[in-house]
């Protein structure tokens, strides 16, 4: 490995240069891409509503959330998350507005 360089830039991308040829590119991995980000900004702010929200809206946040933080299932099953969501914390009104705007960025981001 004489003369090779290893950059790491942060928990991101990996750069490997083997003497100027057969360089392996960009490795990914380690960041989150703005859907995950989102989803875990959505988590949390969820997190410090419970308590506050009914049973039910629990029970569907709970069977719902899941979903749309599995990055393998196809966007569109995951864009069918959100308005269940969005959906169990209506009745908390302006409690919840965090909570929607996440929603409404997390359409955009998985394409809906």
């Amino acid at each position: 490995m004489s003369g090779d360089t290893f950059n790491s830039y942060g928990s991101g991308h990996q750069v490997v240069m083997n003497g100027g040829s057969g360089n392996t590119g960009i490795v990914t991995g380690g960041r989150a891409t703005a859907a995950q980000a989102a989803v875990e900004a959505l988590r949390l702010e969820l997190r410090e509503l419970r308590g506050t929200l009914a049973p039910d809206a629990e029970r569907t946040i709970d069977g719902s959330l899941p979903v749309l933080a599995d990055g393998t299932r196809p966007a569109a099953e995951r864009r069918a998350a959100l308005p269940a969501i969005s959906g169990a914390v209506a009745a908390l009104g302006a409690a919840a507005a965090p909570v929607r705007d996440l929603i409404e960025g997390l359409r955009g981001l998985l394409g809906g």
